[in-house]
């Protein structure tokens, strides 16, 4: 069964809903291929969802040498990095890169490499143009973010899912899931775009971020608990917003 109607209700999907459209049904490896190549990595190579049968050598590999990414058929954590594939094509072409730069089978992996996958498995973009907003998540102020500004969401500040575990989660959510996101400044016009020209405008400077290795650390990702952004979660009151075991206090380092 392939959910269009679920997907058009819930918030967290509209970055892939022009995508999920264009299906039918759960896409096999041939309707991705019929959707032609929705990527090149940084070798010029297209991006192809394969099966992981076909792969002789590690995932990263594959994707920098060969444009091929393992995709199981009729599983959902592949399915949404196929869509995000689509949906952000240079950043994940660049994520893909980034862990060749620091790639070596014989030593660990790292923190780069560490914070990339972090930011490939459960990121979210965080477009804003207000600092007392952005300042408002760095400091752990759950309630005020979400809760008082809730009318500036989509208009001063946004969450767009980058992550495709973020996206799997979310079919089935519970209290609990939390992601990474990376802050970009926007002017204030940018919320006024659709959501596709958005999308674009921040696989762009994400990308730009990866490709000149700004990323060094998890800690450069800041914790975001999305269930409280509006509309991500049915019950929005204050009780919910009261839960310190999921909206957690930020630590203060002794």
């Amino acid at each position: 069964m392939w959910p269009i109607d679920f997907f058009s209700r819930q918030a967290p999907y509209a970055p892939l809903l022009r995508l999920i459209k264009q299906f039918e049904h759960f896409p096999s490896h041939a309707d991705w291929d019929a959707i032609g190549p929705p990527a090149r990595n940084q070798q010029g190579l297209a991006i192809r969802f394969v099966a992981p049968e076909v792969l002789t050598d590690y995932y990263e590999i594959e994707i920098a040498q060969k444009g091929q990414v393992a995709t199981r058929e009729n599983n959902w954590h592949d399915c949404f990095n196929a869509l995000v594939w689509c949906a952000f094509p240079q950043s994940k072409s660049a994520i893909s890169a980034l862990h060749m730069r620091h790639f070596a089978a014989d030593r660990p992996r790292g923190p780069i490499r560490d914070a990339a996958t972090l930011l490939d498995e459960c990121g979210l973009i965080l477009p804003y143009c207000d600092d007392v907003l952005l300042q408002l998540l760095i400091d752990h102020q759950w309630h005020d973010l979400f809760h008082t500004h809730r009318a500036d969401w989509g208009i001063k500040i946004n969450a767009v899912c980058f992550g495709h575990a973020n996206y799997e989660n979310l079919l089935t959510p519970f209290l609990g899931l939390s992601g990474k996101c990376w802050p970009i400044k926007v002017s204030p016009d940018f919320f006024e775009k659709s959501i596709t020209e958005q999308c674009l405008l921040l696989d762009q400077e994400l990308a730009h971020f990866l490709n000149n290795d700004q990323l060094h650390k998890p800690r450069q990702l800041p914790p975001l608990p999305y269930l409280g952004i509006p509309q991500w979660w049915p019950e929005q009151d204050d009780h919910f917003y009261a839960n310190t075991q999921y909206f957690r206090q930020k630590r203060i380092k002794q």
